[in-house]
């Protein structure tokens, strides 16, 4: 890691712990379960050479719009934002030290900017820890028996985010996240045993139909194999013309030939969903409709896995993107789903 920024005079850096991943010794399910969710050594082998699986089955379409109705017309009422337990940045980060910035009004945090990303926030992320509908989505053994296959039988749901792809915008740049997952952009968010293994996998739910032409998701199967550094621009940010905002944190791009690889677009059913590993380079096509595609998604973790550190815990965290820091974590729990209760009923469909 550090001879790449040395080589490359700084224009080269990790934003991740490097590390080549790790091939199991055989491509068994590590749990049983009902064989309407078993998933074939073929199928586990598929998703450790390309990184993803999908997509299945999960909902009806109507069950999906109902949800993002529900999602969109609410806010979040146990987000510890709502007490007040937290301060935002005086600066707005979009480069945090790793090129310079132009100190300019556009820079300035506004009471217009703080209300608009309190009401983001409180609407689209963690939506698990207050809507108990979120929370049966993610218990639903069509994605918790799937997940536990190649994972473990308990399993860790410490996050979920609602977002959407606008008419006409540009899709999300192609990235690739392991352990830092542009959050708090000081220490690492997720600290599994060991980072070459296989510790966590996201489930993306589609909440309307998501194709090549409205913004679905698209990756480059095989990717998930090495982390690759980012190259990052040579101008400011506010100058840079062929360096995109990477992660929404700064400019940069990936040290990879995106523009030759083969990707693979996930397109899929309103009410379905596909699993993949972070590591796998990803992001979306641009929206070229009339309509926003939106999506929901939920990362699952070994049990062995820490969620934050001991000092985040105990001094707050940092949402970068969204220029919050000193964020209390109280009323931010992970969400266990021991083996024993993956076979409940959930009253997502029920209602």
């Amino acid at each position: 890691m550090f001879w790449t920024a040395f080589s490359s005079g700084g224009r080269k850096v990790f934003f991740d712990y490097y590390c080549q991943f790790k091939e199991p010794k055989d491509y068994r399910p590590r749990e049983s379960v009902r064989p309407e969710f078993q998933l074939s050594e073929q199928d586990i082998k598929f998703f450790y050479e390309n990184g993803y699986l999908g997509p299945f089955d999960l909902m009806s379409p109507e069950q999906a719009e109902n949800l993002r109705h529900d999602l969109l017309n609410s806010v979040s009422n146990t987000e510890s934002f709502l007490a007040n337990n937290y301060q935002f940045e005086e600066e707005k980060n979009i480069t945090e030290g790793l090129l310079p910035v132009a100190k300019n009004a556009r820079n300035k945090i506004t009471e217009e900017y703080k209300k608009t990303g309190l009401n983001r926030y409180n609407t689209f992320i963690n939506r698990h820890l207050d809507n108990s509908k979120i929370r049966d989505l993610f218990k639903l053994p069509e994605i918790t028996e799937r997940c536990a296959q190649l994972l473990g039988p308990d399993l860790i749901l410490w996050r979920s985010a609602f977002f959407n792809v606008s008419p006409h915008s540009k899709g999300t740049q192609l990235h690739q996240n392991s352990t830092w997952l542009y959050q708090d952009m000081r220490e690492s968010v997720v600290n599994p045993p060991r980072t070459d293994e296989l510790y966590q996998i996201t489930c993306w739910v589609a909440l309307t139909e998501a194709n090549e032409k409205n913004g679905c998701m698209t990756l480059v199967p095989g990717t998930h194999k090495e982390m690759v550094p980012l190259k990052l621009g040579e101008k400011s940010i506010y100058e840079a013309e062929n360096f995109r905002l990477y992660g929404n944190s700064f400019f940069a791009e990936l040290d990879y030939p995106v523009d030759s690889a083969e990707k693979k677009s996930i397109e899929m059913k309103a009410g379905q969903f596909f699993l993949f590993c972070e590591r796998v380079i990803h992001g979306s096509v641009d929206n070229t409709t009339e309509d926003s595609r939106w999506a929901i998604s939920g990362r699952f973790v070994r049990t062995d896995t820490r969620i934050y550190t001991q000092e985040v815990l105990e001094k707050g965290h940092r949402e970068t993107l969204y220029n919050i820091k000193n964020i209390s974590l109280d009323d931010w729990k992970v969400v266990l789903i021991p083996g024993k209760d993956r076979f409940g009923y959930n009253r997502l469909l029920k209602d």
